[in-house]
């Protein structure tokens, strides 16, 4: 990845369940006057929504708000067409959200390890409740009778690995509603 902005954008599709796969310069696309233009990403789904091809930029880019790019774009527009895909151009304003903030937080959850039986309990409090915040998920089980946040890493383990959903549009803290995830397509 060449920027932050990049990489950002790459640590969004990685918490949208939507998302299949993410590949970096995925295409390399001949221009109309010649030379060739590689766009940022590829965006696949599960479900029926077709690919996306996107080109990250700042939204002050000097070359974007000149029109400088337009010519690559519309031959990405192109190709995105002929492909069945379509073409983006994501900014800052799209990417620097708090979806983001809450990515950023969820991180370092991912790939922590949550003991099968705790796992399958706290979904199971969800599954009955349906709706559980996530303090009161925390407080659920017997590791937190003394009122000790015992349970809460435990329970952003499983938010950021999208094993309970919690709207990621919104800052995520200790009142957030937490459910089931709507089932993934096949």
């Amino acid at each position: 990845m060449e920027s932050t902005l990049e990489r950002d954008f790459a640590l969004l599709q990685r918490f949208d369940l939507a998302v299949a796969t993410l590949e970096e310069q995925p295409v390399r696309i001949r221009l109309p006057g010649g030379g060739s233009y590689v766009p940022d990403f590829l965006v696949t789904y599960r479900d029926a929504r077709p690919p996306r091809l996107v080109e990250v930029k700042y939204s002050t880019d000097k070359a974007l708000l000149a029109g400088e790019l337009e010519a690559r774009f519309a031959a990405a527009r192109a190709y995105a067409a002929d492909m069945g895909w379509r073409f983006e151009v994501a900014t800052e304003q799209a990417i620097r959200t708090a979806r983001l903030e809450n990515a950023k937080f969820l991180l370092p959850y991912r790939d922590r390890s949550v003991p099968a039986g705790r796992r399958d309990a706290l979904i199971a409090s969800v599954r009955l409740a349906r709706v559980l915040t996530v303090r009161e998920l925390a407080a659920s089980g017997p590791e937190s009778a003394a009122g000790a946040p015992a349970l809460l890493p435990d329970v952003w383990t499983l938010v950021a690995r999208l094993e309970l959903a919690a709207d990621l549009d919104q800052p995520v803290a200790a009142t957030t509603p937490l459910t089931l995830p709507r089932e993934r397509s096949p």
